[in-house]
């Protein structure tokens, strides 16, 4: 069948045969209007089916209403709120909130608006802390969970040659990288 299918020029799936197909299907996981796809590119359709299953039970069934109401909120966020910086602290802070996921799940309308006005009007916090989040040997496998997601959420991550390249692929792609490392004779960071 997939040999008649490309003869015609048709697009052709084959479940277990990622070669005889012209296309394979990952795994969704649909919370319209976000959506979330896991493949292994047919290699192993069981490892992906897990893992799917897995971040299945991890994402809220309500996110896609949190997606959408974001959405919504978008211009006038932008208008609020002057830099890039703030925006974001202002996202996380409207997608970490239960209460106004549990608003939107529930359709709660007056929940949702009085929320949103706290949310839109409570000063973002800009005093800033230090965490040390420690590196061990190097491997990004074997962070905490803990570490992993303070440096997904660090405004800048300060760092030396023992952090490996993976664990600073793991950094927020607009966090401000420091290097302090040092090498004799030479000094990335002025001493003192």
């Amino acid at each position: 069948m997939s040999d008649e299918a490309e003869a015609r020029r048709i697009f052709c799936n084959v479940v277990d045969a990622p070669k005889a197909a012209s296309f394979i299907m990952p795994s969704i996981i649909d919370r319209s209007p976000l959506m979330v796809a896991v493949s292994s590119g047919g290699t192993s359709p069981v490892l992906a089916r897990l893992l799917r299953e897995k971040l299945e039970a991890v994402l809220p069934q309500h996110l896609g209403q949190v997606a959408l109401y974001a959405g919504q909120l978008r211009a006038r966020v932008k208008q609020q709120f002057a830099t890039m910086g703030e925006r974001r602290r202002f996202w996380e802070k409207l997608f970490m909130n239960d209460r106004l996921a549990q608003s939107l799940a529930n359709q709660d309308k007056q929940a949702i608006a009085e929320t949103t006005e706290h949310l839109l009007n409570t000063p973002l916090d800009h005093r800033g802390e230090v965490v040390l989040v420690g590196a061990g040997p190097g491997d990004a496998g074997l962070l905490t969970l803990k570490g992993l997601q303070q440096i997904q959420q660090a405004d800048v991550v300060v760092y030396d040659r023992l952090v490996s390249d993976d664990i600073m692929d793991l950094v927020r792609r607009d966090a401000d990288r420091i290097f302090v490392g040092k090498r004799a004779g030479y000094h990335c960071v002025p001493p003192g």
